[in-house]
This record gives C-alpha cells, sequence and structure tokens, in this order.
C-alpha cells in the first residue's frame, strides 16, 4: 500500500508514523522545517497509543506536487488546514498522474463542506472522508504526541459510495494502534463531530483554557448550551442528521463523556493563535453561521464567536 499525506501537521504525522510501522510506504507533502526534519529524522509518534518512531528514510518527503511519482498512490490523505483546501484541489488535480487509477483521497480534517473543493475536480467515487475525535499535538515538527481519545477514526463516503475500499487503510490505521473503522453513517459522525468542535475548540482557545476547563466554569457552560442548542435548530433545519434527536440528549453525553474524556485537550484553534496562525473558524462555527443564514435560523452566539476569532487573527 502507498500513501501520500498532504498536510504534515499534528493528524499527517501521527498517521503517517502509525501507517510506517505496518509496512504501509508513506510519502509526505511538506515544507520547511517539517520537510527538513522529516528528510533528516523521519517521523514519530508518541502518546495514548506508545511511542513509535521511524528513521531518516523510511518515509518519503516532497516539497512539490511536480516531485511526486506517477502511478504511486493508492490513498491520498488530506490532513492540512481547511483553508487550503481550494489550492490543494487544483494542484492535486494538476498532479492527479501521481494516484493509481483506484486511488482514493480521504479527507481528514475538523468542518463540515471539505468534500466540496476536491468534488470540483474529483469523481464522487474518488473522495471519502474521516471523523477524527482524537487529540494530536505536533512537539516538534516530525513528531505528534496523541493526548486524548474518546472514539475510533470512522471512514466513508458522503454520498453513497461503495465502502470496501476504505478497508484496507482502516485495517492499516488500526492495526498500528489509531482505533479506525469503517462506516456508511460518515455524514451522521461528522454533525456529531462539528457539534463537538464548534462548542469547545473556539470557545477554548478564546478563554485560553483546555476543554475540563470550560465545563467547570457556569458561565461558559451557558455559552456551550447555546452552541449546542444553535447547532441543533441548523443540522434540523437544513434536513441532515447526527446521533442524537435533540440538545438535550446530546448534552447529556456531551458532559458526561466527551468532555471527561478529552479533559486536558487543548483545542487545535488555541495551538493555531498562540502560533500566530490563521485558524479554520469559517469551517467550524463559520460553516454553521452560512447554513443557518442559508435556512433562517438565528444563531447569535456562533456570530459571536466567530468575530471574536477573526477579531484575535486581525491583531496577529
Amino acid at each position: 500500500m502507498n500513501v501520500l499525506i498532504i498536510g504534515a501537521g499534528a493528524i499527517g504525522i501521527a498517521v503517517g508514523a502509525s501507517l510506517e510501522s505496518q509496512g504501509v510506504s508513506v510519502d509526505f507533502l511538506a515544507r520547511g522545517t517539517t520537510l527538513e526534519a522529516i528528510k533528516n529524522q523521519g517521523v514519530g509518534r508518541t502518546g495514548l497509543f506508545g511511542d513509535y518512531s521511524c528513521k531518516a528514510g523510511a518515509v518519503g518527503a516532497f516539497a512539490s506536487y511536480q516531485e511526486l511519482p506517477a502511478d504511486a498512490y493508492d490513498y491520498v490523505i488530506v490532513s492540512a488546514k481547511t483553508m487550503a483546501n481550494e489550492e490543494i484541489s487544483q494542484k492535486l488535480w494538476t498532479a492527479r498522474a501521481c494516484m493509481k487509477k483506484t486511488g482514493k483521497i480521504v479527507i481528514m480534517q475538523n468542518g463540515w463542506g471539505n468534500d466540496v473543493p476536491y468534488l470540483t475536480n474529483f469523481p464522487v467515487e474518488q473522495v471519502y472522508n474521516a471523523r477524527v475525535i482524537t487529540g494530536f499535538q505536533r512537539t516538534s515538527p516530525n513528531i505528534s504526541n496523541i493526548t486524548v481519545h474518546t472514539a475510533p477514526v470512522l471512514l466513508g463516503s458522503l454520498h453513497g459510495c461503495n465502502q470496501d475500499c476504505m478497508v484496507p487503510l482502516q485495517q492499516a490505521m488500526n492495526a498500528g494502534g489509531i482505533p479506525t473503522e469503517v462506516t456508511d453513517e460518515v455524514g451522521k459522525y461528522l454533525w456529531a463531530k462539528m457539534l463537538y468542535n464548534t462548542t469547545l475548540n473556539p470557545l477554548g482557545a478564546i478563554l485560553g483554557v483546555n476543554y475540563g476547563r470550560l465545563m467547570e466554569s457556569e458561565s461558559s457552560k451557558a455559552i456551550m448550551d447555546l452552541l449546542i442548542e444553535e447547532t441543533f435548530a441548523v443540522i434540523q433545519a437544513a434536513g441532515y442528521t447526527t446521533n442524537w434527536e435533540c440538545a438535550e440528549e446530546y448534552k447529556t453525553v456531551f458532559y458526561d463523556k466527551l468532555i471527561p474524556d478529552t479533559y486536558n485537550h487543548r483545542a487545535s484553534t488555541l495551538q493555531d493563535i498562540e502560533k500566530k496562525q490563521k485558524t479554520e473558524i469559517d469551517t467550524l462555527n463559520g460553516c454553521i453561521v452560512k447554513l443557518a443564514k442559508e435556512h433562517g435560523v438565528p444563531v447569535p452566539t456562533h456570530e459571536m464567536i466567530v468575530r471574536l476569532i477573526h477579531s484575535i487573527e486581525d491583531n496577529f
């Protein structure tokens, strides 16, 4: 199996190291210090699922799409920031000869609607999504630490395509230490993740605290309640479904299991802000705001969250 990973961040590095541990041929598209670190030191994974590292040369590292080998990849995993999707889609289409005829794109990102830029170029049966609800933090350019975990990675198609092609990737990831399953309901689970991410991620970033601390403050808990209620209103108005019938049902799971399981996690948005990097807010709460406008649903709490994150970004 040959895999290309576009986005050598915390998720990409951990997934790449796990796949390489199972004999999968892994290449990265990277740049700058990350590219040099991968070339000179390999990649590694630490944390919850055990430590694993491979030496320099065990994985490939390329600086540009033009360098990619022809007819090479069974899977192209996209784990870059969502803001790059338009550019990645165009460049990958230009370099599509790097993929085997049966090759699949697997999008491992936060947010909803990330498949849209890829579907403008690639056929629907070639584009798959992953729900990732595990916490990763890059501790050095080529090392990723797995900090929290609450459910398996889920692989599947949002468009009813055959799921069998995801099984080899699922088996390799699972054997490599990252619990992974294939599902024909990935859309429901992506919305479950949207509920989780849009409630915790930006608020943790704004307040500068881990997820557990948000639950311990009555004030921040009240904000989270509003965010959950607004998201459910949008899900229902837009005709989507998730794993819970209503906001109150979800809140029970959210406060009793999901936050305790990920208590110590620091949001990726917070990590971006600390690095003075643009965040993924527009594909998280910004997506909720966009859908709300399309369906006439008021979401004032989400709107304020988006404005606050943009305000922080404006001061970088």
